[in-house]
Formats: structure tokens, sequence, C-alpha cells
């Protein structure tokens, strides 16, 4: 099969660069492994799909920002809109956060496949692509799994990273352009649950608690984060969690020490809390010290803290020592929970890590390497925090790419 462009990958950048493209008149094929495209798309923002933000700044992507300023250049976040909104698509914004407007994945894969069901679009689901080679005359094969090329002088690859194999990316895209020669950093889960030790967890189960957090690697802060907290058996989770995820893993992977410290009252600042603390034993002095923190946090939450602190639940507040008062402010204010791991890719929602960005244009997401081959989207060296950043990233390296292949087209 011989075609104009060739899109490897039927997720968020596949699908734009496609409808893109498709708009243009240029001939296309997409290639999916998967039965259907945009399954993880159907997946994002728990099926609402949190597309972009209000507030797409490059310096929340952190050593990627240079890059992405570059990529948010060529193809700016009001464009990314714009091209929505030509698929037919209504958007509504929910604190900052952009939603479509029916708050359902579905509308955006609809508009993206209509945009794609065009008599010069073919999609080949189902089709597993094996290898990638440049051939003659400065032309493409992508060989699939059942044998057959498909040939291209342009192709794109947006196979997506290693976060969530069971949505369609297994990390297959990074294997084939490292086999083809670019280089890949280190792939870590990101925006992922935290695996913790400490023996009330298992107690803690199910709980959940406004905090702030502070990630420590080495005995050094290393991020911070507030929000809401789950704990689980197995650790933490919550948007504050995943937000810190990344630092920890990369951290985890290279053998560093990793604590969560969890300040359970990040309405008052550290120093406030032992006053605050002897104005309540004040108020409440013969009551027990079970009771102290009756109403402050909920019951389990209460014991494990205590018990952290190494005070009976059965203790009389009034008199409690210094250095109780002292180790009980502590567990409020520093709860430690030593980090041992992820939850893993399997429920990770994006990938750390992929194709260095030294050997991609961000004006056109062209190799650097091989003429005629793009990159975009999560098989990068790119992951932002949640908030639609990822997925938005995802989109504008899709329509950037297609721009750089029409002019490649038209050169």
């Amino acid at each position: 099969m011989h075609t104009d462009c060739l899109i490897l990958g039927g997720g968020a950048a596949g699908l734009a660069a496609c409808a893109r493209l498709a708009q243009t008149g240029a001939h296309v094929a997409l290639i999916e492994r998967l039965d259907r495209v945009g399954k993880k798309i159907m997946a994002s923002g728990n099926g609402r799909c949190n597309l972009s933000n209000a507030v797409m700044n490059p310096a929340y992507y952190g050593k990627a920002a240079p890059f992405v300023a570059r990529v948010y250049e060529k193809t700016p976040p009001c464009e990314v809109l714009s091209f929505f909104s030509s698929l037919g698509l209504m958007t509504a914004q929910e604190e900052g956060r952009i939603y479509p407007r029916t708050m359902m994945a579905a509308s955006v894969l609809d508009v993206l496949r209509m945009g794609c069901d065009r008599e010069n679009v073919a999609l080949l689901t189902g089709q597993e692509v094996v290898s990638l080679t440049p051939s003659r005359r400065s032309i493409w094969c992508a060989q699939l799994s059942g044998g057959e090329g498909v040939f291209a002088p342009a192709v794109l690859c947006a196979m997506g990273g290693s976060a969530a194999p069971h949505l369609g990316t297994d990390g297959a895209g990074t294997r084939l352009l490292h086999a083809l020669g670019h280089s890949v950093t280190p792939l870590q889960p990101a925006l992922v649950q935290l695996r913790c030790d400490h023996g009330a967890l298992r107690s803690l189960k199910g709980v959940r608690a406004q905090t702030r957090l502070t990630l420590e690697i080495d005995g050094r802060a290393a991020a911070q984060e507030t929000g809401e907290l789950l704990f689980a058996d197995y650790g933490v989770s919550g948007v504050c969690v995943f937000q810190l995820s990344g630092f920890a893993a990369d951290a985890l992977a290279k053998k560093r020490r990793v604590t969560l410290f969890v300040h359970l009252l990040p309405e008052l600042a550290e120093s406030a809390v032992p006053a605050w603390l002897d104005a309540r034993i004040a108020a409440q002095p013969v009551a027990s010290a079970q009771s102290l923190l009756t109403g402050v946090f909920p019951r389990l939450l209460t014991l494990a803290v205590l018990k952290e602190a190494g005070i009976s639940p059965d203790a009389q507040a009034g008199r409690l020592s210094a250095a109780s008062r002292a180790a009980l402010a502590g567990a409020i204010t520093a709860f430690p929970l030593p980090v041992t791991g992820t939850q893993g890719f399997k429920n990770a929602q994006v990938t750390r890590g992929g194709v260095a960005l030294g050997e991609v244009d961000p004006d056109t997401m062209a190799s650097r390497r091989f003429d005629g081959l793009y990159l975009a989207g999560e098989v990068l060296d790119v992951d932002g925090p949640c908030g639609g950043y990822n997925l938005h990233f995802a989109f504008a390296s899709g329509l950037t790419a297609a721009k750089g292949m029409c002019a490649q087209l038209r050169a």
C-alpha cells in the first residue's frame, strides 16, 4: 500500500494529525494495533476527557519546557481549540480545565473520527507495525505483523509511551524508534499512585484527608503539592500524589531514598500547629488524647497520628508532656511515609521519558536524524501535570507534525 502520509498510532496525537492532514486533501493511512482507535482518549479525565487548560504554561512541563514552548509558538493553544471547533466540538471550562461541553470523552473521539472519515483516509485497525525502515527514493516502509508493507514519504510515529498498556500504549513506539537509531531516555510511570511502607496504611485504607505533601529525596525537599489524599493498603493516591509521582519514580530508579511527609492540617502553617494544639488542650484539659482530635480528623486517622507520636488514645490531654506535645505536632505536620515504588505503568496515566528532545525539531516535529520521519505525543520525553496538559501536548504536537508533513509534500 502506498500513501502520502503514514501515521502510526490512533491516539490523541495520531488522530489530530490525521484529521488535519485529511482537511488538506493529502492521502493518509493510519495504523492502530488495537481493534479501534482512541481507547486512551475514552478513558481520559475519568471518561470526561480533560483536553486542555485555560492556563497552558510551558513551565509546567519541567525540563521539557523550552521544547514545549517552541511547539506552542508554532501551534498556540487557541489554535488547538479552534481545530476542535472546526470539527464541531463545543467545549466548557471547569476551574480552568477544558472539557467537551457534553462532559463525555466520546464526543472528542467522535469529532476526531468524523474528521478522519474522508475518502482520502485509510484507517487500518488491528494491525501491528513490527519494523520501520527508510526504503529507496526517500520512501519509508512500515512492515506489518501480517507481512504487508505500507509505504509513504512522510511518516508520523505517534504510538504513545508505556502507560496504560491495556489501552494500547505498551512502549512499542519507543522500542521501534530506538531500534531505528533514536536515543530514548529511561521510561518511568508518572501520574500514578505511590507505594509506601508504613504500618498504619492497612487500617487507613479508604480514608481521605486534605493535605499538603512534601516529597523528600535523600533528605532534601524536592517538590510539594496540596490536595486530597486517599490512603490505600499499598500506599497513597489522589491528584496531589500523581503530581509528585514522576519525581519519586525518577529518584527510586536511581536508588535514592524517597519519603513523603504529609501535613494533615494544611490550613495552618507548620509553625502554628504547636500553639493550635496548646490552645485545644487548654480548652479540653481532661479530655482523652483521642477526644482532643475528634472533629479534626477521621477516627482511624486520629488513632494513626497518636500511634505515630507514641501517645495512648486514652492519655489525658492536659497531662501530655512537652515532648509528647511536640511529637504530636510533628505527627500532624509531617506524617512520614517512606516511598518504596509506584503502582506501575498498568495504573499510570502518562509516561516520563521517551525519545530525546534534542533529536526532534519542535517547529515541525521532524526527526533530526531521519528525513521524512516525524514524532508526536507521549513517545517523546515530555510529560506534564494533571489538568489537561498531557492531552493538550499530544494534540498540539500532532497538529504541528501535520504542518511539517504538509510542507514536506509541497516541497
